[in-house]
């Protein structure tokens, strides 16, 4: 979409809704029935948020807002109330993240389609919703319980609550500042939340200094800290672009939060959960058979994952640089050429080991 023109904040909506949404939808499927030790109850109705989901994309590929925006809604509802029946403890802090992105999802979706009926809802307020209600929530809730699990080190419960009610009213400001739409209102509830962000760094960082060296840590780790630097990028040039007005920024903006944050943060979460997915397939399949079944760590060569993240890392940072330089086409196919190896890691090897 970015190679043939498109809008930039088209593109964004079309990012917003058809990658990260419906990556995340995916992922709760997971997710939140582990997170309550309960096994989800009429998985069929799975199939129909997926129906939907791909004729919401079908309809935000082909620029139908309107369509991509009712059939997006009710992908959403129906993924809501079939993941609430599971749902019966939120004490724990990555559920009430969770739920919280799950709550803006659905307010994400109903703006999306105000949007399209009305002229009191910008896609700017739709796109922010979905980056800072649904993505961080999610973001922040898996990665507070993933990398100290991951690296088997404590966590500061205290912290995480104080970043959990912190960001859920810095949310509130920012979708109320985009609302209105004012860069004074913008900067000062981006200020707020960069100020959440940076104790979130905070609470990550300590869970991985224990670690002897960061070059040792898993890849899904590294693809969550690689996530945190272009976060970084991506705040700091909103904070620019909301005091200077200088909005030629923006695509550069939305690169680093897109395609810098968001996507390595979500390819690192599919690196984790990809393979333990495929694994129980295979192994409820083979273990019927009374064929031996491989551990879950041989699905993933680890080498050619850390190398799919130095690529990836590389590729990104060149593709902002590109897009500050104003080349939009050289920096998209920058990025595609990166992501292609990720592709092959995550996707072709976890179906080829499916089918065997």
């Amino acid at each position: 979409m970015r190679i043939n023109g498109t809008d930039y904040v088209d593109t964004a909506v079309i990012t917003a809704f058809g990658f990260v949404v419906y990556t995340l939808i995916g992922a709760g499927y997971q997710i939140i029935p582990n997170s309550q030790q309960r096994q989800i109850k009429y998985k069929h109705v799975q199939a129909f948020v997926f129906l939907f989901s791909v004729l919401a994309s079908i309809f935000l590929l082909s620029g139908q807002f309107l369509y991509a925006s009712i059939f997006n809604l009710i992908t959403v509802l129906i993924f809501t109330v079939h993941v609430a029946t599971v749902v019966h403890n939120i004490q724990p802090i990555t559920v009430r993240f969770i739920v919280s992105s799950v709550i803006y999802t659905n307010l994400a979706s109903v703006f999306f389609l105000l949007s399209q009926i009305t002229e009191n809802m910008l896609l700017q307020t739709v796109v922010h919703t979905v980056t800072v209600g649904v993505l961080l929530n999610a973001v922040i809730g898996v990665e507070l319980a993933w990398i100290p699990m991951m690296l088997m080190h404590s966590l500061n419960i205290r912290l995480g609550n104080i970043v959990f009610y912190l960001h859920q009213i810095t949310t509130v400001l920012l979708i109320g500042s985009f609302y209105f739409f004012d860069y004074k209102y913008i900067l000062f509830a981006g200020i707020l939340e960069t100020i959440v962000i940076l104790i979130f760094f905070y609470v990550i960082f300590s869970a991985v200094k224990p670690s002897k060296s960061l070059m040792k840590v898993q890849p899904p780790i590294k693809y969550f800290l690689g996530g945190h630097l272009f976060l970084v990028i991506g705040v700091l040039m909103a904070l620019h672009i909301s005091a200077s007005k200088m909005v030629q920024f923006i695509p550069v903006h939305m690169d680093s939060m897109m395609y810098g944050f968001a996507a390595l943060t979500i390819f690192g979460g599919i690196l984790h959960l990809m393979p333990r997915i495929v694994w129980n397939m295979v192994h409820v399949k083979k273990a019927r058979e009374g064929k031996e079944i491989p551990n879950v760590f041989q699905l993933i060569d680890y080498r050619k994952a850390n190398l799919s993240f130095y690529i990836m890392m590389v590729g990104t940072s060149l593709m902002i640089v590109l897009e500050f330089l104003s080349l939009p086409i050289f920096a998209s196919a920058i990025y595609i050429l990166a992501s292609m190896y990720l592709f092959y890691i995550l996707f072709i090897k976890m179906f080829i080991f499916y089918i065997r």
